[in-house]
Protein backbone atom coordinates (compact mmCIF):
# COMPACT_ATOMS: atom_id res chain seq x y z
CA UNK A 1 0.00 0.00 0.00
CA UNK A 2 1.04 3.46 -0.87
CA UNK A 3 -0.08 6.93 -0.22
CA UNK A 4 0.55 10.62 -1.58
CA UNK A 5 -0.91 13.33 -0.27
CA UNK A 6 -0.92 16.62 -2.86
CA UNK A 7 1.48 18.87 -1.75
CA UNK A 8 -0.68 22.84 -1.41
CA UNK A 9 2.93 24.47 -1.65
CA UNK A 10 3.83 27.47 -3.10
CA UNK A 11 4.85 28.22 -6.52
CA UNK A 12 6.48 31.01 -8.60
CA UNK A 13 4.08 33.56 -11.16
CA UNK A 14 5.10 36.53 -12.65
CA UNK A 15 2.65 39.25 -11.66
CA UNK A 16 2.38 42.51 -13.75
CA UNK A 17 0.97 45.51 -12.15
CA UNK A 18 0.22 48.16 -14.18
CA UNK A 19 0.99 51.75 -12.99
CA UNK A 20 -2.36 53.86 -14.21
CA UNK A 21 -1.01 57.45 -14.23
CA UNK A 22 2.25 55.66 -16.34
CA UNK A 23 -0.24 53.67 -18.67
CA UNK A 24 -2.22 57.69 -18.59
CA UNK A 25 1.02 59.28 -19.67
CA UNK A 26 1.17 57.38 -23.26
CA UNK A 27 -2.66 57.76 -23.57
CA UNK A 28 -3.02 54.02 -22.19
CA UNK A 29 -5.51 52.19 -20.23
CA UNK A 30 -4.94 48.93 -18.23
CA UNK A 31 -7.10 46.77 -20.69
CA UNK A 32 -4.82 48.30 -23.29
CA UNK A 33 -2.18 47.09 -21.31
CA UNK A 34 -3.54 43.68 -20.27
CA UNK A 35 -4.37 42.96 -24.04
CA UNK A 36 -0.57 43.09 -25.24
CA UNK A 37 0.16 41.18 -22.43
CA UNK A 38 -2.65 38.60 -23.07
CA UNK A 39 -1.61 38.60 -26.19
CA UNK A 40 2.04 37.92 -26.25
CA UNK A 41 1.63 35.25 -23.66
CA UNK A 42 -1.47 33.37 -23.77
CA UNK A 43 -1.72 33.90 -27.70
CA UNK A 44 -5.08 35.24 -29.95
CA UNK A 45 -7.13 32.95 -31.90
CA UNK A 46 -6.44 34.98 -35.34
CA UNK A 47 -8.01 32.72 -37.94
CA UNK A 48 -9.48 29.21 -38.07
CA UNK A 49 -8.05 26.09 -40.17
CA UNK A 50 -11.07 24.08 -42.08
CA UNK A 51 -10.49 20.17 -42.55
CA UNK A 52 -14.03 19.00 -43.95
CA UNK A 53 -16.00 19.60 -41.32
CA UNK A 54 -13.87 19.74 -38.38
CA UNK A 55 -12.63 23.38 -37.98
CA UNK A 56 -9.18 24.33 -35.61
CA UNK A 57 -8.37 28.05 -34.42
CA UNK A 58 -5.00 28.84 -34.69
CA UNK A 59 -3.56 30.84 -32.03
CA UNK A 60 -0.39 33.40 -32.23
CA UNK A 61 1.51 34.38 -29.09
CA UNK A 62 5.41 35.33 -29.00
CA UNK A 63 8.03 32.81 -28.75
CA UNK A 64 8.17 30.49 -24.74
CA UNK A 65 11.73 32.37 -24.43
CA UNK A 66 9.57 36.37 -24.70
CA UNK A 67 6.77 34.63 -21.85
CA UNK A 68 9.08 32.99 -19.46
CA UNK A 69 11.72 35.36 -18.46
CA UNK A 70 10.57 38.94 -16.25
CA UNK A 71 13.38 40.62 -17.99
CA UNK A 72 12.06 39.82 -21.13
CA UNK A 73 8.78 40.41 -20.54
CA UNK A 74 10.10 44.54 -19.19
CA UNK A 75 10.67 44.86 -22.98
CA UNK A 76 7.81 43.74 -24.52
CA UNK A 77 6.88 46.41 -27.10
CA UNK A 78 3.41 47.97 -26.86
CA UNK A 79 2.22 50.20 -29.57
CA UNK A 80 0.72 53.55 -27.71
CA UNK A 81 -2.07 55.72 -29.98
CA UNK A 82 0.39 57.90 -31.02
CA UNK A 83 2.39 55.12 -32.69
CA UNK A 84 5.70 55.46 -30.14
CA UNK A 85 6.81 52.07 -29.08
CA UNK A 86 7.28 51.75 -25.41
CA UNK A 87 8.41 48.69 -23.53
CA UNK A 88 5.76 47.12 -20.89
CA UNK A 89 8.24 47.71 -18.43
CA UNK A 90 7.68 52.21 -18.74
CA UNK A 91 3.80 51.28 -17.89
CA UNK A 92 3.93 48.25 -15.17
CA UNK A 93 5.99 46.93 -12.52
CA UNK A 94 7.05 43.31 -13.42
CA UNK A 95 7.99 40.65 -10.32
CA UNK A 96 7.93 37.39 -9.62
CA UNK A 97 6.04 36.64 -6.69
CA UNK A 98 5.02 33.34 -4.66
CA UNK A 99 1.28 32.09 -4.83
CA UNK A 100 -0.63 28.75 -3.77
CA UNK A 101 0.71 26.31 -6.51
CA UNK A 102 -2.78 25.02 -6.50
CA UNK A 103 -6.58 25.76 -4.77
CA UNK A 104 -8.78 22.76 -5.46
CA UNK A 105 -12.39 23.30 -4.18
CA UNK A 106 -15.36 20.80 -3.25
CA UNK A 107 -18.62 22.08 -2.67
CA UNK A 108 -17.04 25.55 -2.51
CA UNK A 109 -14.69 24.78 0.16
CA UNK A 110 -11.21 24.32 -0.01
CA UNK A 111 -10.29 20.96 -0.31
CA UNK A 112 -6.55 18.98 0.21
CA UNK A 113 -6.66 15.02 -1.43
CA UNK A 114 -4.90 11.97 -0.56
CA UNK A 115 -4.82 9.38 -2.83
CA UNK A 116 -4.00 5.75 -1.34
CA UNK A 117 -3.21 2.78 -3.49
CA UNK A 118 -4.81 0.14 -1.86
CA UNK A 119 -3.93 -2.76 -4.25
CA UNK A 120 -3.88 -6.10 -2.11
CA UNK A 121 -6.78 -5.39 -0.26
CA UNK A 122 -10.47 -5.14 0.22
CA UNK A 123 -11.95 -1.17 0.21
CA UNK A 124 -13.94 -1.93 3.11
CA UNK A 125 -11.54 -3.31 5.06
CA UNK A 126 -9.16 -0.50 4.60
CA UNK A 127 -11.95 2.06 5.34
CA UNK A 128 -12.99 0.53 8.76
CA UNK A 129 -9.30 0.05 9.62
CA UNK A 130 -8.62 3.87 8.40
CA UNK A 131 -11.33 5.14 10.56
CA UNK A 132 -10.34 3.12 14.21
CA UNK A 133 -6.74 4.57 13.44
CA UNK A 134 -7.54 8.21 12.87
CA UNK A 135 -10.31 8.22 15.61
CA UNK A 136 -7.53 6.70 17.76
CA UNK A 137 -4.98 9.38 17.22
CA UNK A 138 -6.69 12.52 15.64
CA UNK A 139 -8.49 14.76 18.27
CA UNK A 140 -11.19 16.71 15.99
CA UNK A 141 -11.06 20.45 17.01
CA UNK A 142 -14.51 21.78 18.13
CA UNK A 143 -16.87 22.27 15.04
CA UNK A 144 -15.46 19.72 12.97
CA UNK A 145 -18.55 16.67 12.26
CA UNK A 146 -16.97 12.73 13.02
CA UNK A 147 -19.53 12.27 10.53
CA UNK A 148 -21.34 13.90 7.40
CA UNK A 149 -21.00 14.15 3.61
CA UNK A 150 -16.89 14.71 3.55
CA UNK A 151 -16.43 12.01 6.86
CA UNK A 152 -14.89 8.73 6.31
CA UNK A 153 -18.33 7.40 7.65
CA UNK A 154 -19.91 8.01 4.98
CA UNK A 155 -17.38 5.93 2.47
CA UNK A 156 -19.09 2.96 0.63
CA UNK A 157 -17.52 -0.08 -1.27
Amino acid sequence: MSAYAERPEAAQYIEIDVNRAAAARYMLNIEDVQDVVQTAIGGMDSAESVEGLERYPINLRYPQDWCSSPERLKGLPIVTPSGANIPLSAVSDIRITDGPGMIRSENARPAGFVFIDIAGRDLGGYVAEAQQLVASAVDMPEGYPSHGPHSMNNWKE
